[in-house]
């Protein structure tokens, strides 16, 4: 499938963005912070039979520019990346799909845009982090986990090991080969890891979500056991007026890696609806 890579210059620094097939515009967002967006391929290029899809790095992330300072990823300033984004490639109206902390961006960006959106897809994500994760593991597994969350990554080294662990607790079965062609295409950031996290205490959208009209899809895997469904899909879909809400059974932070086909037969059937 044919696919268009290149570097546009959005509020004053470079972005990475990866555009394929013709149709209605769909932007990705990526998680992490720290990773690149690879990790969605080529499982979403699926999309590009019938839509236009944009994936991007955000600032600071995979090929995209370094800021000066990483205190200057704010989630302000990565919802407007997102939107002079869709205006560089004028795109007036389009879906958002964000996953993970993905899903934390395309939240804020709903809520301050929804005039933009022609729909809003909501991936293994939280709307506010109230919680503690209930994860379980084997013991290094969850040394990792611990270090992950209670200290800064001292290099990119450091984040691309300890997250190479971590990744592990995300799956409901995890495959070793997959989590290896995970990690051999991602571009690691330790710093964007770092700026991502000190984000986390203030972001909040409880509020915000009752008032966005636009049609939602909220999937979450079952086994999920970072952005479980309670605090996490569940409850968006609960707050937002016009959601659809789709769980699997056998996945847990990557439904579209282990349960691939379900997954997209669900999210093309939604996204073939929308007007």
């Amino acid at each position: 499938m044919e696919k268009q890579e290149m570097t546009v210059k959005i509020n004053g620094e470079p972005l990475y963005t990866l555009t394929m097939g013709d149709g209605p515009p769909i932007l990705l967002m990526h998680g992490g912070l720290g990773l690149s967006h690879d990790y969605l391929r080529p499982y979403f290029d699926t999309l590009a039979r019938t839509s236009k899809i944009i994936y991007y790095d955000h600032l600071g992330n995979g090929r995209s520019a370094r800021p000066a300072k990483f205190s200057d990823l704010t989630f302000p300033r990565l919802v407007s990346d997102g939107i002079a984004l869709m205006d560089h490639f004028g795109h007036e109206k389009f879906t958002l799909i964000g996953h993970s902390y993905g899903g934390f961006i395309a939240q804020m960006l709903a809520a301050m845009h929804p005039e933009r959106l022609n729909g809003l897809v909501l991936l293994n994500t939280i709307p506010t982090l109230d919680y503690a994760p209930p994860i379980s593991g084997a013991r290094h597994l969850m040394t990792a986990f611990e270090k992950l969350f209670s200290q800064p990554m001292a290099d990119n080294s450091d984040w691309q090991s300890t997250w190479g662990r971590v990744i592990q607790l995300y799956f409901k079965s995890y495959d070793a080969a997959v989590g290896a062609a995970l990690d051999a295409s991602t571009v690691y950031e330790h710093r964007a890891w770092n700026a991502g996290n000190a984000l986390l205490g203030d972001f909040n959208m409880l509020d915000a979500l009752p008032d966005l009209k636009v049609p939602a899809l909220v999937m979450g895997g079952l086994h999920d056991k970072i952005t479980p469904p309670g605090p996490g899909a569940e409850r968006i879909a609960g707050l937002l007026p016009n959601a659809t809400l789709r769980l699997f059974e056998q996945a847990a932070h990557y439904p579209f890696i282990e349960e691939q086909k379900k997954f997209f037969d669900v999210l093309e059937d939604w996204l073939s609806k929308l007007k």
